[in-house]
């Protein structure tokens, strides 16, 4: 593969935390917008072919994630041994390589500074890969929201994802994606990421196991999360995750400055191109082309590349660092309120692991192994094609020398032969043919047999619809028959319980006798109502006689009320227009009041507004005295500046 550096740090398949970076930057911190960028990377628009790229960007991405500055990184020594590891783990557990108060940028200014690095030498085979990386970032998108992740048993511990993730082998198109985001990182050794995985693994069961089991298998490792002891180690593995969230985002906050000082640069940068370019146009303008002029012309268009490649430089870390951010906030949520106020500061003590702050590093790692792991494959199955070919080939050759064996056979063999296999043939026609006809006649048997089921289903079908009618009626007519019967039963107890004819007679006789009693007394009643009849027909007459005596006397009332209504109506409009009278003196009074009011205010204004343009007049004649002077101190300047420019051009027409 080939590359602008060769690196040499690889991981373990076996590791914890092998496919995502571990200081990678949360983008909740820094965009805390949900959406996944998907612009293209930026580009030069005319890169220069005079000089390749500087290498500037590398040495500035490797001192703002390690904390110093320096132009070409050297390899570092190990941060912590695997009897540092053991002896920290038996002590209190978990504890990372650093704090994230040891992260500073008091040495940035320094690095600020510096001459431009000049970029290494290119070999044929690192423009191939540069040109192909090229076109591969065109097609180029951040991030898919809905990649998953590539294995199932990974803890990450600064993110808490939304889903469950499942195991998925990643695509070429994944890889190319994925891969299309580095082309410059700095090359620092990774050897202490297996110490790191395995201290961060073994600090998990610190809380309930003993420091002689860390060291145990990943398969015993599982058993242990499937016994009754895997809610501890859950509020252990939390504990850690919240710690390095903490010191994550506060990276993150510092990452975030750091990139706000590239872009600032990336402007001042541009800024400064401008004017090399405008001082060049100018000196071309001003003075003819000469051996002199060679020269100085020479070293500010190099200067101006190399700021031109700087600045590109600048851009495309950038541009990684938000696809590292892009693709985290792809694949976790960004924290709650909550969890954040659960969220506690720890200061740690130890030695300072750069693994800890360099997420692209880790990420390109990451790339490099998936990479390695297709290439493989892809071998593996080149093999393998070669090696069917190779079989084919074998057998075709077989083949080959049988035919010609064969084809010693004397004709007459072949002819029987032939005559053989013919036969055959026709005895298949012919079996063929009998199995159709075996088949149509048990299609037309069949046929034959439905048709008859469906004439028995429909009889069948007839008949319970006549067995239903049939004990409909039996049940009206058992209805019927107990009604009757409870109809005999009451006429027969009616007659038990009759009385006979002599009893009969005694009791009409005595019914008789009770009624002619009964019409004497009404005739008597009838007898005295009508006699109070008539003397209620007198009353109603002396009453009717009131009544009508009555009714004029109302009449009379009721003309009075109209009368009386009619002046109190007089007298209610009379005084409503008194009061609208009132009012409309109060109003006009008001008015009066308010025109005074303004009249005054009005002429308060005047003044005021007097004094103030007396006062701007006198500052205004002091500004304008101040200018005079300031005009005659710039044309004095001014004729001593063309003065200096004479004598430069003079100079200049010298050399």
């Amino acid at each position: 593969m080939s590359s602008r550096f060769n690196f040499s740090f690889r991981r373990r398949e076996t590791k914890q935390f092998r496919n995502i970076a571990h200081g990678l930057i949360p983008a909740a911190t820094i965009a805390p917008r949900p959406a996944v960028p998907r612009t293209p990377p930026p580009r030069s628009p005319s890169p220069s072919p005079e000089r390749p790229r500087s290498a500037l960007a590398a040495a500035i991405l490797s001192s703002s994630l390690m904390g110093r500055t320096v132009a070409i990184p050297p390899p570092r020594q190990r941060s912590c041994s695997e009897s540092d590891c053991s002896r920290a783990d038996s002590q209190t557990g978990f504890e990372p390589y650093a704090a994230t108060a040891l992260y500073t940028r008091d040495t940035w200014p320094d690095s600020v500074t510096r001459p431009p690095v000049p970029s290494p030498g290119h070999s044929d085979d690192d423009e191939g890969g540069d040109s192909d990386q090229v076109e591969a970032d065109e097609d180029h998108v951040y991030q898919s929201l809905e990649r998953q992740s590539r294995t199932d048993d990974i803890n990450d511990v600064y993110g808490v994802p939304l889903k469950h993730r499942k195991d998925e082998t990643n695509s070429d198109v994944d890889e190319e994606t994925e891969d299309s985001a580095f082309d410059i990182v700095s090359p620092l050794q990774t050897q202490e990421l297996d110490v790191w995985s395995a201290q961060s693994h073994r600090s998990v069961n610190t809380s309930k196991r003993k420091t002689s089991r860390m060291k145990e298998s990943p398969v015993r490792g599982k058993e242990r999360d499937s016994s009754p002891e895997a809610s501890e180690v859950l509020r252990s593995t939390l504990e850690v995750q919240q710690a390095l969230v903490k010191e994550l985002r506060e990276q993150a906050q510092i990452l975030a400055q750091e990139k706000e000082t590239l872009e600032k640069r990336c402007l001042q940068q541009s800024q400064q191109i401008e004017h090399l370019q405008q001082e060049i146009c100018h000196c071309h303008t001003e003075r003819g082309i000469s051996t002199g002029e060679s020269s100085e012309l020479q070293s500010l268009r190099q200067q101006a590349q190399e700021l031109v490649d700087e600045n590109d430089g600048l851009k495309m870390t950038v541009h990684r660092l938000n696809v590292e951010l892009s693709r985290y906030q792809a694949r976790f949520r960004p924290l709650t309120k909550d969890e954040v106020k659960e969220l506690t500061v720890h200061h740690f003590q130890g030695p300072l692991d750069m693994k800890y702050l360099s997420p692209l590093l880790l990420a390109y790692e990451d790339h490099l192994n998936a990479k390695d792991k297709l290439l493989k494959f892809r071998e593996e199955e080149l093999q393998s094609l070669r090696a069917r070919a190779e079989e084919v080939i074998q057998e075709n050759e077989k083949l080959h020398t049988q035919v010609n064996k064969s084809s010693s056979v004397s004709n007459k063999e072949w002819r029987h032969l032939q005559e053989q296999a013919r036969l055959v043939l026709e005895e298949n026609q012919v079996l063929i043919e009998q199995l159709e006809l075996q088949h149509a006649k048990s299609k037309e048997a069949h046929s034959k047999h439905t048709q008859e089921v469906c004439k028995v289903s429909k009889q069948l079908m007839l008949l319970e619809s006549e067995k239903q009618a049939l004990e409909k009626e039996l049940e009206v007519e058992r209805k019927e028959h107990h009604a009757l019967k409870t109809e005999f039963q009451r006429v027969r107890l009616a007659l038990e319980h009759s009385l006979s004819l002599a009893e009969h007679n005694a009791v009409t006789d005595k019914l008789k006798r009770q009624l002619q009693d009964h019409e004497r007394l009404k005739n008597s009643e009838v007898e005295e109502l009508l006699a109070r009849v008539s003397t209620l027909e007198a009353e109603r007459k002396t009453l009717l006689l009131d009544k009508t005596n009555l009714n004029t006397d109302i009449k009379h009332m009721e003309t009075e009320l109209q009368l009386s209504q009619q002046a109190n109506r007089k007298a209610q409009r009379r005084i409503s227009a008194l009061k609208q009278q009132v009012e409309d003196s109060l109003e006009k009074e008001l008015i009066a009041h308010q025109y005074l009011a303004n009249i005054v205010t009005l002429a308060e204004r005047t003044t005021h507004e007097r004094d103030q343009l007396m006062h701007m007049a006198s500052s205004l004649e002091k500004d304008k005295q101040g200018i005079l002077t300031r005009i005659i101190e710039s044309t004095v300047s001014l004729g001593k500046l063309q003065e200096k420019v004479k004598v430069r051009h003079n100079f200049l027409l010298l050399l």
